[in-house]
């Protein structure tokens, strides 16, 4: 009798464990998020040689808009691959800009912004440097 009990009683114990890891990490759902907003992330950086093209074209004028052209016929996506919706693209300067994606989850905490890191608004800024 003892011994069915203990084993009944490690059984909810390793529930309860198993349980508590799905919750704490957000369980596969959580993870399909963070691998979908890696990807976007991804695109975004992938989309600075062709910003850098498309300036470096027009005598280091950032472009207007994002319109690979025979010049800069970039192979990156302008849209995101989950949703259809096109990437934001803003100029924010002379020689500033803002690249965008709809992003599904929080992005990191302040302390672990990077270069590559996005802001509250699912962006990230850079300078675009023209070629000498």
């Amino acid at each position: 009798m003892t011994k069915g009990w203990a084993t009944a009683a490690l059984a909810v114990v390793a529930a309860a464990l198993v349980g508590a890891g799905l919750l704490l990490s957000g369980g596969p759902d959580q993870a399909r998020k963070e691998r979908r907003d890696r990807q976007r992330l991804d695109d975004l950086v992938a989309l600075e040689p062709l910003v850098d093209c498309l300036a470096n074209a027009n005598r280091g004028q950032l472009p207007d808009r994002l319109a690979p052209g025979l010049q800069c016929n970039w192979p990156a996506g302008l849209e995101d691959p989950f949703t259809g919706q096109p990437y934001r693209y803003a100029r924010t300067g002379p020689r500033s800009y803002r690249l965008c994606a709809g992003f599904e989850t929080p992005p990191p905490d302040g302390d672990r912004l990077g270069p590559f890191m996005r802001d509250a608004e699912g962006c990230i800024g850079r300078l675009h440097v023209p070629e000498r």
